[in-house]
């Protein structure tokens, strides 16, 4: 993905010369509500800071400058030296500008007024804030042991006791309980609830509507001191509505279909279908 977004501004030139007009909501995509220049330049860099939410518009008028801009995994530079396009700015994006020409002018719209309280100045913090984990705001997330990176999509629960490694994606309608830990880049699709004594290792995949359990005896109003502990390991699948019974260790690279029961451990890089699942075959490596 480009961090690179130029906007072409309306030209009115004619004969008489050139004209731009900029319209709010219009040839730019924010309402103006602040705008500054810069000119007369020392040669120094500027900008060195990220903002929260602030969108901006740079053009640069008369001259040109350079523009470094980072969003925390990668860096683009781009040259400003056209009065007729707009280099737009979004909020989580580190921007460094460096030289300048002598007669630069570089134009700045933005989308609010000055707030300091929306500028990060510092480029580890501005790191820690970009890789922070995306929690939808239909989402009831009570734990504070959540990945950078991680996604919690909305009518998802997450309890307090729940600790979820980076680059996750945990799609809607997902419940995690308490005694469970998840590992980096797993999936966990719709309709998955995981609970107590559950354990998926990095690179799991588990697919919409899998059926974990941990209870082999279960009783209405019976609560156990001590769930079986259930484990997937690193890299395994497990397909659509499958059912995992308590107490189960998945192997490496192991493949569940999709329906299946597994009512016992799977070995690494085995294939499992069937009710009760047997092993079909295995990954090849």
């Amino acid at each position: 993905m480009s961090l690179i977004q130029l906007i072409d501004l309306p030209d009115y030139a004619d004969e008489r010369g050139g004209l731009v007009a900029i319209e709010s909501n219009q040839s730019i995509p924010f309402e103006v509500k602040r705008l500054y220049y810069i000119f007369q330049t020392t040669q120094q860099p500027r900008g060195f800071h990220a903002h929260k939410d602030l969108q901006q518009i740079a053009i640069c008028l008369k001259g040109q400058c350079r523009f470094v801009l980072d969003n925390g995994e990668q860096k683009q530079a781009i040259v400003l030296d056209n009065p007729r396009q707009g280099l737009l700015l979004d909020g989580v994006i580190w921007r460094e500008m460096h030289d300048f020409s002598d007669d630069c002018v570089l134009l700045v719209l933005a989308s609010a007024h000055y707030d300091e309280q929306d500028y990060i100045r510092d480029y580890d913090a501005f790191l820690k804030f970009a890789h922070r984990p995306f929690i939808h705001a239909l989402a009831d997330v009570h734990s504070q042991h959540i990945g950078q990176k991680t996604s919690i999509w909305q009518y998802s629960v997450v309890l307090a006791g729940a600790k979820i490694g980076d680059h996750c994606n945990i799609c809607a309608h997902t419940f995690i309980e308490n005694d469970v830990s998840i590992g980096n880049n797993v999936t966990i699709k719709s309709g998955v609830y995981v609970w107590d004594g559950i354990h998926l290792a990095d690179d799991v995949f588990v697919g919409p509507c899998v059926t974990f359990t941990n209870d082999k005896k279960p009783r209405s109003k019976q609560y156990s001191d001590e769930y079986p502990r259930t484990v997937v390991e690193k890299g395994a699948s497990i397909g659509a509505n499958a059912t995992i019974l308590p107490g189960i260790r998945i192997g490496q690279k192991a493949m569940v279909g999709a329906g299946a029961v597994v009512t016992k451990d799977v070995p690494d890089h085995a294939i499992v279908v069937g009710n009760p699942a047997y092993i079909q075959g295995y990954v090849e490596l």
